[in-house]
């Protein structure tokens, strides 16, 4: 194999030409071509000068070596728009850049048979088109890589299986879901950031998870407490009987014939210390323990009575707030802060860049405005205060509630 040749279509492959397909021809200054791989001087140069004449002699005028008119010097080392790439890849032996876009194109081409559910199957179509399309022009594929064959089958297997899980498999854990597909326990993980990036493509959401898939880090379930009754197709359940917290799974909270609740509110509350220290007083309210609302938790509140009043009890820093934000977007219900204001405190940590920028967000958020004084006073102590919810006595708590609903 003529070695010159080879490293010139090395650095063709590499070139906005290799990518993206020549629009004109493609130019490489002589000397800086020698220099670049390596032939500037001694043996290798004469080797390579005389490699280049002699491919220039045989390529018909596909490869032509630019010379300076008056001395012969040469300046420029030209493969020609037409043809150029063709011959130049034929004579090394090396797939072409061409050759390699339309093999990805019709990998793209060939998913839009895979079997997916029906509602999924639109949005998969158009984004397997649009990816052949962009392979074709050159264009980034992500989350698949251009030069990953084996990689990119991977890829796309686990996807249409994730996308197939809830209707085959129902509700897994990662691990076990990892390992049935893809054969590795650990897999899924690796790609998770790939497989949000497709699933946010082929669903049209912005926020979407393997969780909405059935496949969780953790079992989807709510820790709670509380007069709570569930009617399932084979019974009935009290929880209000139960002296101590029960995690309720996500799978019974579906299958209930109806969720029926006897207290006079709902309390949402951050950290599990605090619920369960709340759940020991046996306050007749229904107690939810949570930061930012998982599946469970949101099909909890979905399947509540309407009417229930809900209050959230949680710490008194941006990220505090931020959870009291959620759960109103995220469950569409008024969610009242219970003793969540700013507490001022000497030596209280400063808030971090991040932090500025979480109260900045939070202080222009619609569903905020009743709490906006606490944020301003927060931010303009630019201190997190005295914020744990663990710092306020239960006792207090306590009245507090009683005040509530």
């Amino acid at each position: 194999m003529n070695a010159t040749l080879h490293a010139l279509a090395t650095l063709y492959r590499e070139s906005s030409a290799g990518r993206t397909g020549a629009a004109k021809d493609y130019t490489l200054d002589w000397e800086k071509f020698l220099r670049q791989t390596d032939r500037h001087d001694g043996d290798a140069r004469e080797l390579a000068e005389q490699e280049l004449i002699e491919a220039e002699s045989a390529s018909a005028g596909r490869l032509v070596i630019d010379r300076h008119p008056r001395t012969g010097a040469k300046e420029v080392l030209r493969l020609k728009r037409e043809g150029g790439e063709a011959w130049l890849f034929d004579v090394t032996g090396l797939a072409s850049p061409t050759d390699d876009r339309k093999r990805l194109a019709a990998f793209f081409q060939q998913a839009m048979a895979t079997m997916v559910p029906e509602k999924h199957s639109a949005g998969w179509n158009a984004w397997c088109e649009t990816l052949s399309q962009c392979a074709l022009d050159g264009r980034p594929v992500s989350p698949f890589k251009r030069d990953d064959i084996e990689g990119n089958a991977a890829l796309l297997g686990a996807l249409a299986d994730v996308l197939n899980w809830p209707d085959k498999r129902g509700e897994s854990l990662i691990r076990y879901a990892s390992a049935v597909i893809c054969r590795d326990s650990k897999a899924l993980e690796t790609f998770r950031p790939r497989l949000a990036s497709a699933l946010r493509e082929i669903t049209g959401r912005t926020e979407i998870s393997l969780e909405d898939f059935g496949i969780t880090d953790t079992p989807r379930s709510v820790l709670l407490h509380g007069p709570l009754t569930l009617r399932l197709p084979a019974g009935k359940i009290d929880f209000g009987l139960l002296s101590g917290p029960v995690a309720l799974s996500a799978t019974d909270l579906k299958e209930a014939l109806t969720v029926e609740c006897a207290a006079r509110m709902c309390l949402t509350v951050e950290n599990e210390t605090v619920f369960r220290e709340l759940a020991k007083r046996a306050t007749g309210v229904l107690l939810v323990q949570t930061s930012f609302p998982g599946a469970a938790t949101r099909l909890l509140f979905e399947r509540l009575p309407a009417d229930i009043p809900c209050y959230h009890f949680g710490d008194s820093d941006p990220a505090g707030f931020d959870i009291l934000r959620d759960l109103r977007e995220k469950t569409g219900r008024g969610f009242e802060p219970v003793m969540m204001r700013f507490r001022d405190h000497p030596g209280a940590p400063r808030l971090t860049a991040s932090e500025r920028r979480d109260v900045a967000r939070l202080l222009v958020s619609p569903v905020m405005v009743d709490v906006r004084d606490q944020l301003l006073e927060m931010s303009h102590a630019n201190t997190k205060g005295d914020f744990e919810q663990e710092s306020l006595p239960i006792d207090e708590v306590l009245n507090a509630l009683r005040h509530c609903g």
